[in-house]
């Protein structure tokens, strides 16, 4: 027990950690696992994981269900998809596609907008959330080329276990934009090494 804890423990009695947890951050890399995300970018792991994802999504885009098991969002203006961690996967090969995700968005086109963490006390469980939001680089004439819309990743732990995934693309109804690109081909692109 630290210094902290020991204090909060002999004001607040037996419960050593605050409630309330509620942090806010930027996501920062360290070396260690740019090294590691680089290295994984290239191997045969991460080729068969992002086809056997990729498989999973064009199925159930029909209709069909397979593992990993997808949930689809389909409405108007947003569309997308969430994987559900499972034991089988790799965990390193799970978080590592929160990055993937964002490097394959960047090269259709997009920036960077944010990048964050954050930590929250759910009463039961502490969830720990890394968000990647990008936009497409600014087109100044109009109709603008919206592309997909702006996509926004998400990566989610529960009490230091993944738990899910999820990519959502959210398009402008405005006749300021041109019409969105389809989230098929998006789901493609971020799913397939084919597009380096």
């Amino acid at each position: 027990m630290n210094y902290f804890d020991s204090i909060y423990s002999r004001l607040f009695g037996g419960k050593s950690n605050p409630p309330g947890i509620n942090v806010d951050g930027l996501i920062r890399r360290s070396e260690n696992f740019l090294g590691r995300f680089e290295r994984w970018k290239t191997s045969e792991r991460c080729q068969d994981f992002l086809s056997e994802i990729w498989e999973s999504y064009f199925w159930r885009r029909r209709g069909i269900d397979k593992n990993p098991a997808l949930v689809l969002f389909e409405l108007s203006n947003s569309n997308g998809f969430a994987i559900n961690y499972s034991p089988e996967f790799d965990q390193h090969s799970f978080h590592f596609l929160l990055d993937h995700f964002a490097d394959q968005v960047k090269k259709l086109g997009y920036r960077l907008v944010t990048s964050r963490s954050s930590l929250r006390d759910k009463g039961d469980y502490v969830e720990k959330k890394e968000m990647h939001y990008l936009k497409p680089k600014r087109d100044f004439s109009e109709p603008i080329d919206q592309k997909f819309g702006n996509v926004q990743i998400e990566y989610i732990e529960k009490n230091n276990e993944p738990s899910r995934i999820k990519l959502i693309a959210s398009s402008y109804p405005d006749r300021k934009y041109k019409e969105a690109m389809s989230f098929e081909s998006l789901a493609e692109h971020v799913l397939t090494l084919s597009s380096k």
